[in-house]
């Protein structure tokens, strides 16, 4: 295998000291038990390919695409080294030797031919002129009664969202390994939104709008703490605990605005086992909804049963992936009689407050 995407981290991969701290929480190695399966064993991988000292397999293919991509090795990295992205450029190298899974492979596709990740032909971009550019995203555009509920809040707050006909921010085709089709894709992206700040729906389009695309995208959250104290909420009187979206905390440090926005709501906050920079993964990012959904309701369901530890009323979290993973694990433990919470997105309360 000649590694292509790893070259640009050998000097990352020579101080990495293999001292395991990256695996102490890796939301996969607490549910297969393998090294193989955590943050170091994929390092390993990593450079074994890059040294030629591994060749590709369908078995070291599915450890290294068996990832959340939740960045808490980063975080527990003692020297820094930046894990998650040597994990996609890792990816990416072994795309080049045609190890892609198959469901990976249809949501590349979907983009390419829908320019959204659900092959769905018939989106409608809720196209409007304004003066503030509003990044909507996939998820949110798959969700159109939310995302009119999103404009009709900032329209609210005195925001005058501009909105085009977008395409896919191209995440999925990093995250995933395709980066031929990504250097494609963000020509066209460009063309559809050529703008250079944004507010945006979804943590994990902010995060790839800022970091390859440097727009400076402001996520939703942010704007609404600015402005929520002008249209006078009335109080949730509800118990909350927050689950902090991979993207939106570890990539993006937003912290304590959502917590704020929640206090202004009148809602207690109350926090679960793993919070902040280290809070525990809802286990649907990094393409395992669509590569490994067993393995993702399991790290759902430990997240689920951390929330219903607090005793709190609702679980909120910013992020309508985290919310769809984190309430269908719900269901499925009320249904076990495992206990169960309700959980709803940010924008739920918000909008019970303000309508």
């Amino acid at each position: 295998m000649k590694a292509k995407y790893l070259k640009d981290w050998e000097n990352e991969l020579d101080i990495c000291i293999r001292c395991s701290y990256c695996f102490e929480d890796c939301p996969i190695f607490k549910e297969l038990g393998w090294e193989s399966s955590s943050a170091r064993g994929k390092i390993l991988y990593a450079y074994g390919f890059l040294h030629g000292e591994l060749e590709p397999s369908e078995f070291i293919a599915r450890r290294v695409f068996d990832c959340t991509l939740c960045r808490l090795c980063k975080e527990k990295c003692s020297a820094n080294v930046d894990i998650t992205e040597i994990i996609q450029a890792c990816r990416a190298d072994l795309t080049r030797e045609g190890f892609v899974l198959p469901g990976h492979k249809e949501m590349i596709e979907n983009i390419v031919s829908t320019a959204n990740i659900f092959g769905d032909k018939e989106v409608k971009h809720p196209v409007q002129e304004g003066q503030t550019p509003l990044f909507i995203g996939c998820q949110y555009l798959a969700r159109p009664n939310r995302t009119r509920g999103w404009i009709k809040l900032l329209e609210k707050m005195g925001v005058k969202p501009k909105i085009v006909e977008e395409t896919c921010c191209g995440f999925p085709m990093k995250a995933l390994g395709d980066r031929e089709k990504l250097e494609n894709h963000k020509k066209d992206f460009r063309k559809k939104f050529p703008f250079k700040e944004a507010i945006t729906l979804c943590p994990t389009c902010t995060a790839f709008l800022k970091e390859d695309y440097e727009i400076d995208a402001k996520h939703v959250v942010n704007v609404v703490l600015d402005k929520l104290d002008g249209l006078k909420p009335k109080s949730v009187g509800k118990k909350v605990t927050y689950h902090d979206p991979c993207d939106l905390g570890r990539s993006l440090g937003v912290y304590d605005q959502p917590r704020e926005v929640l206090k202004k709501l009148g809602a207690e906050v109350v926090e679960m086992k793993g919070v902040r920079n280290l809070s525990n993964c809802c286990g649907g990012g990094g393409g395992m909804l669509v590569s490994d959904v067993p393995l993702s309701d399991r790290i759902a369901e430990k997240r689920v049963k951390e929330a219903v530890d607090t005793g709190a009323d609702l679980l909120v979290t910013a992020c309508p992936t985290c919310e769809q993973v984190l309430s269908k694990a719900s269901a499925r433990m009320s249904e076990k009689g495992e206990g169960s919470i309700k959980v709803q997105e940010m924008f739920d309360l918000l909008w019970s407050a303000v309508k």
